[in-house]
């Protein structure tokens, strides 16, 4: 294959290519191998970009992304200014991509309030394209645009992009963060009537429209009418094959492990559950700790509801690929928290974690602790890789901890199956391969386009 089979592909999303993240994760390993001088990413993530994909990159600030007029002068004032917002001012180019995050402008909680009563979580930005902005795209000569689209502003800015240049256009969907979004606030109607326009339009004119599994697209194909392909996150069957953990038996640490965001519209309220669960085991008499690697910028606030016993320890993300294998592989359990509530419920319910394929091809057993009719406990209890803890009870959560560590045939029982299903639905060989033919196939349409 030659580089030609690859497209020029423009990305454009709120989230970048990094190792912190499961949507970071996702992208690397969706676009490893993609020849770095077809990849290109306009983005407004916060956080690090790696470049070890991607080499790329325009840093979007207020110059393409800007409030209105008065709120602005009002968001100034009251310290709303985000970091990326504060440093990116500009029209430069923005290549080489920053090496570390200018870090994240905390606002008075005062401020929150404040913005929340009237616009919720999102304050209304209106997109521009930019000179510089314009010079970028215009010197990478991209064939398509790759999105998992974002706030109004961004979906304002990609169409601009797609009419100026006259680009086909991918869309993939990864959360239902349209559900959730803009509910609460005055003036959220307003932005969620705007949401909802620029969703159809995006969605309307997209050559392929992808969602992060088959829930998600399922779900989306009944909402909007469309088809979706599902494609998420893959690992390297071949290149771990040598670290998968290969004994059934707990090793008598009783060493739990959760790897991943804390968000407390997602998991943060289980994973409080599970940190109770092991610590009454614990008080017990028996050998159980958890682990809880997340980035400091997102547990930092939490700890203390978190880490309530000496059972219970905090680390950094593993960003190194081996490093975390072999962790996730030396485990006696690995987590997959769910919170139990509606809004969490809305938002995340057809999503799929980054972490899964590794989780399953680990040979560890995996522990699901969420609603019963999420797409990741419907995955886990359907297809027999995980047990699944339906009901919010930490008693009932603890007792499923202690019978996972002791039961042997269980272990070995999940392990296998999980393997197995990690090798049909996730090899990274194949779901890159279908991947690229999927956005080859799109891009050959920019020449139909009228």
């Amino acid at each position: 294959m030659t580089d030609k089979d690859y497209p020029r592909v423009l990305f454009i999303t709120p989230h970048a290519f990094n190792h912190l993240t499961g949507g970071g994760l996702t992208f690397t390993n969706l676009f490893r191998g993609w020849p770095k001088d077809r990849l290109a990413t306009v983005h407004c993530d916060h956080l690090p970009v790696t470049t070890d994909v991607c080499d790329r990159y325009f840093t979007l600030g207020r110059s393409e992304l800007d409030v209105w007029r008065p709120i602005r002068w009002g968001a100034d004032l009251l310290s709303w200014r985000t970091a990326t917002e504060i440093s990116s001012d500009r029209d430069a180019l923005q290549s080489p991509a920053p090496t570390a995050a200018a870090g994240i402008v905390s606002r008075p909680r005062w401020t929150e309030r404040v913005q929340s009563v009237f616009f919720d979580t999102e304050l209304p930005r209106f997109a521009r394209l930019s000179p510089g902005l314009e010079a970028f795209i215009e010197d990478f000569r991209p064939d398509v645009i790759y999105t998992i689209l974002g706030s109004n502003g961004v979906m304002e800015l990609i169409d601009r992009i797609r009419n100026r240049f006259r680009l086909p256009l991918v869309v993939h969907v990864m959360d239902d963060w349209a559900s959730s979004r803009h509910r609460h606030g005055l003036f959220s109607p307003f932005q969620r009537r705007n949401m909802e326009r620029h969703l159809n339009n995006l969605f309307g004119t997209a050559g392929q429209r992808m969602g992060i599994g088959t829930a998600m697209c399922e779900e989306f194909e009944r909402r909007y009418g469309l088809s979706f392909v599902p494609f998420q996150n893959a690992i390297d069957v071949s290149k771990w094959e040598s670290f998968v953990r290969t004994s059934g038996a707990a090793s008598g640490r009783g060493d739990i492990l959760y790897i991943g965001s804390v968000m407390p519209n997602a998991q943060l309220h289980a994973l409080e559950d599970c940190c109770h669960a092991v610590s009454l085991l614990a008080s017990q008499g028996l050998e159980a700790s958890l682990t809880i690697a997340a980035p400091d910028f997102q547990i930092a606030q939490y700890r203390e509801r978190l880490a309530i016993s000496p059972a219970i320890r905090l680390v950094e993300p593993i960003t190194d690929d081996e490093a975390f294998f072999k962790r996730i592989a030396a485990a006696d359990i690995l987590l997959l928290p769910v919170n139990f509530d509606e809004d969490s419920v809305r938002f995340i319910r057809y999503s799929m974690p980054t972490k899964v394929p590794a989780y399953l091809f680990s040979g560890t057993p995996v522990l699901a602790y969420g609603p019963g009719d999420i797409a990741q406990t419907v995955y886990a209890s359907r297809d027999g890789w995980g047990v699944v803890q339906s009901v919010r009870d930490v008693p009932l959560l603890a007792e499923a901890i202690r019978s996972l560590l002791q039961d042997e045939l269980q272990r070995k029982r999940l392990s296998a199956r999980a393997q197995a299903v990690a090798r049909e639905n996730h090899d990274q060989l194949r779901v890159r391969e279908k991947f690229r033919e999927e956005l080859a196939r799109a891009a050959a349409t920019r020449g139909l386009m009228t």
